[in-house]
């Protein structure tokens, strides 16, 4: 049993010895496939967050996953034979995951940062949009009310107010407010 725990950690040590640093040269370097991978997962939860029919996510994707080989200039062969490497070296896979990691947090960060500065700019915008309706309202309570149809209702409400507010001899009695009123019927109560 010995000898065979033996013969097991020589090969694995033989095989990682002779496993290099470097990457062959017929595979993506690990930057451009960090980026491969970025834009790829990206697409992928574009692709699920719309309606899914049958063969809708082959009939979308297929073309975006098309504009974005020919983008970063290079093709699905390429990338397969560059992603069974990496699958064989699970270091070097880790390492790229973690730039991609990176990479979509920082994209996110940065959407995040844009719809912020909308959203500034929308609530900005809005309240330009009351402040100027705001001006116009004083601007157009300010006419003269000959001028000022508005000005011209108010202005007869205001009157009919004012007879109404007239006891039967003719003399103006101002109108109270509730606390004044209530303030009056004590006095009235106590007396």
């Amino acid at each position: 049993m010995h000898k065979y725990i033996t013969l097991f950690f020589s090969a694995a040590l033989f095989l990682c010895a002779c496993n290099g640093k470097s990457v062959p040269g017929d595979v993506l370097k690990p930057e451009a496939m960090a980026e491969i991978l970025t834009e790829m997962h990206i697409i992928d939860g574009s692709l699920y967050n719309t309606m899914q029919a049958p063969d809708s996510l082959y009939k979308y994707g297929a073309g975006k996953y098309a504009a974005m080989f020919q983008r970063l200039h290079t093709d699905t062969g390429h990338f397969n034979k560059s992603m069974r490497y990496y699958a064989t070296q699970p270091d070097k896979l880790l390492a790229i995951y973690d730039q991609v990691d990176i990479k979509i947090k920082n994209k996110t960060d940065s959407l995040a940062k844009v719809q912020t500065e909308q959203s500034k700019t929308a609530h900005k915008a809005d309240s330009l949009k009351n402040l100027n309706i705001k001006s116009k309202a004083d601007s157009a309570r300010k006419m003269h009310p000959h001028e000022n149809p508005a000005a011209r209702r108010a202005d007869s409400l205001e009157n009919l107010n004012n007879k109404l507010k007239t006891d039967s001899a003719g003399r103006f009695h101002p109108r109270k407010s509730k606390a004044a009123r209530k303030a009056d019927s004590l006095r009235n109560l106590k007396s």
